[in-house]
Parts: C-alpha cells; structure tokens; sequence
C-alpha cells in the first residue's frame, strides 16, 4: 500500500480532506479497483481495530474482508490471468497486513469486559410515592450516567430495603464505576440467595472479575451458572474465549 494512499485514506476517515482531495479521492475510488480495494481493507481494519470488537460484527466482517480477499486471488488464478506482480503488488501488502493483524487479534486476545457487558434498560416495578427517584435513576441508568444512578438507587433502596433489584442495579453502577470490591459483595450476597436474580448476580460477578482480568475467577464464577439459567449460553460463550 503506498504511504500517499494511507495518508489519504486516514484523511478521508477523519473528515480532513480538502475539495481537491476530496474531488480526487471520489475519482479514485471510481475508476481505481487497487486503489478501491486498498481502501476498502484498511476502512475494515481500521474500523474493527478502533472498536476493540466491541461486538461480533465487527470480528465477523474483518473475518468476511479476510476472506474475500483470498478468493480473489483464488479468482484470479482459475481464470488463469497473467497479472504482473507490479499491479499485485499494493493488494498483496495489504492482504498482508491485514492477515497478520487478524490473526493477531484471533488467536492471541483476551476477551474483555466492553464485549460483554450490554444492560438491559432498567424499568423498575416497585411503585413509590418518590417517583422522582424511580425516573431519575431509570433515565440515568439508560443513559449510563451511573454515578447519578447509584445515587438514586440508594435513596430508593432506603424505602425498599429488600428490593433485589434495585441491589442488583447498584451493584451494576458500582461495577461501572470500577467500585468492584463492593459491587462484588452485592452480587454475592444475591447469587448465594434464591431470587430471580441469583444467576443474573452470578453472570455479574464474574463480569466484575473479567474487567479486573482476573480470568481464572471469571471462569470459576461462570461455570457454576446452570443450564436453566438466561445467562447460560452468554456464560458459554465467554468460556470459550478465556
């Protein structure tokens, strides 16, 4: 790939281009196939690495581009043209890069906490005569303002001190916050008793010990969240990336 392309391709991405380069890029991308598949792996790339595979989308379509890119050149090879290794060359670099980088991020990472931590909207069912505290810690919570949350949370919890719930909820802010010590006795305290919510805390609990990477106690805490559970196959799937 030559640097002048990843200087522009940077540039594009970035919203820095000015009218000529812009008007020059749209030309290129047009009528230049290396240059549009040039561009097109670093775009994957670019947007997959930036994201940390924040979902399995992205792994999946830098999986896809990977792939495609190989059957192009198996394409190639049963038409049996003869393609001189000046014009293979800028796909080959970038092919290049990109296989190693993905193999990289496949086989040597660890998962992490923002790949699995996705929250349910919180909707409270407990009715008070504060529904000011119940809207504000739902809008606050939805909106990941978990310090505002947690501050709800806790008046809430003094009118409903049994309330599993709103427990839970705030040992999710806490866990947000990086509080972990606390938030792992909440969800403790849940997991070992008999609500609803004993394998939502237990799938939590070990997220508390995913973000510290502390990966043999996630895995401890995951393996003992049942086959009935919601959190089964969510725990499996963490499992296998550990």
């Amino acid at each position: 790939m030559k640097e002048d392309n990843y200087i522009l391709f940077e540039k594009y991405l970035s919203n820095e281009l000015t009218t000529e380069e812009l008007d020059y890029f749209d030309l290129e991308l047009s009528t230049n196939t290396y240059f549009k598949q040039e561009f097109e792996i670093y775009k994957s790339l670019n947007e997959s690495l930036s994201s940390k595979f924040e979902n399995e989308e992205n792994e999946t379509e830098l999986r896809s581009t990977l792939t495609n890119l190989g059957k192009e050149f198996i394409k190639e090879e049963k038409k049996g043209k003869v393609i001189s290794i000046k014009r293979l060359r800028p796909l080959m670099v970038a092919a290049s890069i990109a296989l190693l980088v993905g193999f990289f991020l496949f086989n040597n990472g660890n998962p992490v906490y923002s790949d699995f931590a996705k929250h349910n909207n919180l909707e409270l069912v407990v009715r008070s005569e504060n529904n000011s505290a119940i809207s504000k810690a739902e809008e606050a919570f939805n909106t990941k303002n978990y310090k505002t949350a947690f501050a709800q949370l806790t008046v809430l919890e003094s009118e409903f001190p049994n309330d599993i719930e709103i427990q839970l909820h705030k040992g999710i802010c806490l866990l947000e916050l990086d509080k972990y010590s606390q938030a792992e006795t909440i969800f403790t305290n849940i997991s070992n008793g008999t609500s609803a919510f004993k394998n939502k805390a237990t799938w939590y609990k070990a997220l508390t010990y995913l973000k510290q990477e502390q990966f043999e106690n996630c895995s401890n805490t995951l393996q003992t969240i049942p086959k009935s559970a919601d959190e089964y196959e969510l725990a499996q799937k963490l499992l296998k990336k550990l």
